[in-house]
């Protein structure tokens, strides 16, 4: 988990040895003896220098590649045939083709350039003197926590976890092997973690939910949540994340999932395997959300409705009803997402359709326009 690496002088060849079967097929320019020329690091196309390798995955980015000063090129093996039908003169000096380049430049930079998850490594002490951690916690003996940390009774903390600056484990949570807690993060007690999971700054995991019991004069009770949240392995929570216990049962984020900033994960609620949830979503309490499930920013969900496998959604939608059928879906009212394009389309049409038959003016726009002046 360190950070920052000594920048490697790697050849051209120890590159693809190194990716294998990620590459499907190079050219390396002039002589055999290119092979073992070196760069000097991995940038974007716009930022590379003559010394820089970039990876390009979408074909509309070709004309980008092609006029870049980079030292050397991967192209998505889609894009081999276009590319080898050119003269040669037009082709980059060194160039490789992968079927899955942002895979070969992730795992290149992970290895050789920058390690993620990020760990402050600045300090000498695995223990950080002024981390509060009571006598009843049970930490593996490699965990790194930071300063003014607090790891509360009957906690538990795997091998190779970190717990950062301020960050506060509370009673009986359970963190797994190589899970990173960053700076600023509340993990309420009971809450389980599994292995290599990841949450960002000023999240809170395992707060109470949002339930209360109300009488006749209108006021209100609010109702204790026995429950616990569940992280299962690989989950990777943003900042700002707010997930919270179950009244009786589970809160459960399932293996793999990748949850972005700002974001809200209401009691009860069960988000699938594999999941990829975008910033500023929203679920209500008690939703259950499929494998593979995909949204853009902003979409809410309503609560005590199944979203099945395989669902994406377009951002800046609402889900007020369960979701049977796999697909791809957009829009308030949600609509199949053919359906959603076709409305989209067809309501940026209306004011013309509307002057064409003869409504100039629709009633009440004047006293719109009047409030449009005013304001």
């Amino acid at each position: 988990m360190t950070a920052q690496m000594t920048k490697p002088k790697l050849t051209l060849e120890q590159v693809t040895d190194f990716l294998g079967p990620l590459v499907t097929w190079k050219s390396w320019a002039d002589t055999p003896s290119e092979a073992n020329a070196t760069f000097d690091d991995i940038s974007a196309p716009d930022l590379a220098g003559p010394r820089d390798m970039i990876f390009i995955s979408n074909p509309k980015h070709l004309g980008r590649a092609l006029s870049s000063p980079a030292f050397a090129v991967c192209f998505h093996e889609s894009m081999r045939a276009a590319l080898m039908a050119k003269p040669r003169g037009e082709l980059p000096r060194h160039f490789f083709f992968s079927t899955e380049p942002e895979r070969a430049m992730r795992e290149l930079l992970q290895k050789f350039y920058f390690q993620t998850p990020f760990v402050n490594t600045d300090s000498t002490d695995l223990r950080h003197p002024t981390a509060v951690i009571h006598k009843d916690a049970r930490l593996a003996a490699d965990v790194r926590v930071g300063p003014y940390a607090v790891i509360a009774r009957g906690a538990e903390i795997g091998a190779g976890a970190v717990v950062a600056a301020h960050s506060v484990i509370e009673v009986d949570a359970r963190i797994g092997a190589r899970t990173v807690i960053h700076p600023f993060v509340y993990i309420g007690h009971g809450t389980e973690l599994g292995n290599d999971c990841e949450v960002h700054p000023h999240s809170a995991i395992g707060k109470e939910g949002f339930g209360y019991a109300h009488d006749l004069k209108g006021n209100h009770f609010r109702i204790p949540h026995r429950g616990k949240v569940v992280l299962e392995d690989r989950v990777h929570l943003g900042s700002g994340v707010t997930i919270d216990r179950g009244t009786f049962g589970e809160t459960r984020i399932r293996a793999g999932a990748i949850l972005d900033n700002q974001i809200h994960i209401a009691h009860n609620v069960d988000i699938g395997q594999n999941s990829i949830i975008t910033a500023k979503f929203a679920v209500a309490g008690s939703t259950k959300i499929g494998r593979n499930f995909l949204t853009g920013g902003n979409t809410s969900v309503t609560g005590h409705i199944e979203i099945c496998d395989g669902v994406q959604i377009a951002g800046v939608s609402v889900v007020r009803k369960s979701i049977k059928k796999p697909g791809a879906y957009g829009g308030n009212p949600l609509l199949p997402m053919r359906e959603y394009m076709r409305m989209s389309l067809a309501l940026s049409k209306l004011p013309l359709l509307l002057k064409s038959l003869g409504f100039s003016k629709l009633k009440g726009d004047d006293k719109m326009t009047e409030a449009t002046d005013e304001a």
